[in-house]
């Protein structure tokens, strides 16, 4: 069973595949409908300056997304986790007896703006916060502010972020089941337990203060990027002899930045080739693979990849340098894939990046190969054919299991068959 098939049932199964289908979006809590009001992407997309209500609201709306999703376990005492209950650098461990998996920690600060001092709030989420490696989904959560009176003011940001946000948002609650399923494994495991302190977990980054309010400097601009590097550059505890001093920007493994996407025919390169040139590969591997299968459709969107292999390097070295939130990272020796399209959009940084520059299909494809790209790099595939039963089950109700399970089989079924060029292009079962 491809991850592709999976991904395929799944979109079909769940409700989030065709903003025109009314039942869909019912069955569906995240949407990425943004002709849909109560859908999360419409509920992002107002203006959402720094210290403004509504970007408190776009904060609390966050918090609720990843509430929904948390599960708590119990951790046997052999799984000898522990976690640090003395502010660092001082290191004393507890053990950690029940495991709450999506953490939240906010992360306020003040820093000088030109229009005087401002509060900033990063938000950030991990799935196990007991685990010692990470890979980050980032993305900015503020839009621009335009004084009164700008032509400008009101500025959504549409792209820049509001869509990058709903992508990672929905990405994660695809793949949630997926790491509680892998989780519980490896706590309840005794052959994994040697494992556990290799593991790695999801963390999302949302920043505060992204945009310059006025000009673009070092000084005003990314104010939420900068304050949080700083912060995690910092010692986790005092070194001794037997262990090195440590911070938390050592346990990154590659931060994946989502910036100006949602657009139609959005051109992503592959800026940091010898940190990330695998994972760009792994992504646009993704993409290749979905398309063959008539997953996602890259002719309706007027583009023949999301991913460029071919740029002059002129164009390499202007949009490399691009200061956007991982500069500080960057700096920091931490590997980025930065999922940002250069050239922008036509729209960016103009009143017209609203809803109307979004095109829905290139949204859900994004949703779908990160999908695909993250089951990969976590290593989900073994708990896939367990969720997606779990997930007809639960639309089905506990009289509908026996039926729910052979719906699916049926349906996979027949996605294999349309793989093979046995059957037409009709869709599959419904359930």
């Amino acid at each position: 069973m491809t991850i592709e098939v999976i991904v395929l049932e799944m979109y079909f199964s769940t409700g989030v595949g065709s903003p025109d289908d009314s039942d869909s979006r019912e069955r569906s809590e995240i949407q990425l409908d943004f002709k849909n009001p109560n859908s999360l992407l419409s509920k992002i997309l107002i203006p959402r300056p720094v210290e403004s209500q509504n970007l408190q609201s776009c904060r609390t709306l966050f918090e609720s997304h990843f509430q929904s999703l948390s599960k708590t376990f119990q951790v046997p005492k052999q799984a000898q986790l522990f976690h640090n209950f003395k502010p660092p650098p001082i290191f004393q461990p507890i053990q950690v007896l029940n495991l709450t998996t999506w953490k939240y920690e906010s992360h306020t600060f003040q820093d000088i703006t030109p229009y005087g001092t401002k509060t900033f709030t990063n938000q950030i989420f991990t799935h196990d916060p007991t685990a010692p490696l990470r890979l980050i989904l980032a993305a900015h959560i503020d839009s621009k502010y335009f004084p009164p009176g700008d032509p400008s003011e009101g500025f959504v940001g549409a792209t820049d972020s509001a869509a990058p946000v709903a992508i990672i948002l929905q990405i994660v609650k695809s793949i949630s089941p997926l790491l509680d399923f892998q989780l519980e494994q490896f706590l309840n495991s005794a052959d994994q337990i040697g494992q556990l302190k290799e593991r790695i977990t999801l963390q999302v980054v949302l920043f505060d203060g992204e945009e310059a309010f006025k000009d673009w400097t070092h000084t005003d601009s990314i104010y939420g990027a900068r304050a949080l590097a700083k912060k995690w550059a910092e010692p986790i505890r005092t070194p001794n002899a037997l262990q090195k001093q440590t911070n938390q920007l050592d346990n990154i493994q590659a931060f994946v930045l989502f910036d100006l996407l949602g657009a139609r025919s959005p051109s992503i390169h592959n800026f940091f080739e010898h940190q990330t040139g695998w994972m760009y590969e792994a992504w646009q591997e993704a993409e290749l693979r979905l398309s063959k299968l008539g997953v996602i459709s890259l002719t309706d969107i007027k583009t023949d990849s999301f991913f460029k292999d071919q740029v002059g390097s002129n164009q390499v070295r202007f949009f490399g340098g691009v200061e956007d939130d991982h500069i500080p990272f960057l700096a920091a020796k931490v590997p980025i894939l930065h999922l940002i399209s250069a050239p922008f959009p036509s729209v960016w940084h103009e009143i017209t990046d609203n809803v109307n520059a979004l095109d829905y299909s290139t949204i859900l494809n994004w949703v779908k190969i990160g999908e695909v790209a993250l089951i990969e790099y976590f290593g989900l595939q073994d708990f896939l054919e367990s969720n997606l039963i779990k997930r007809h089950d639960e639309l089905n109700g506990d009289v509908g299991l026996q039926t729910s399970k052979t719906q699916m089989r049926m349906s996979l079924s027949w996605i294999r068959l349309r793989k093979l060029g046995m059957i037409g292009n009709k869709k599959p079962l419904k359930v």
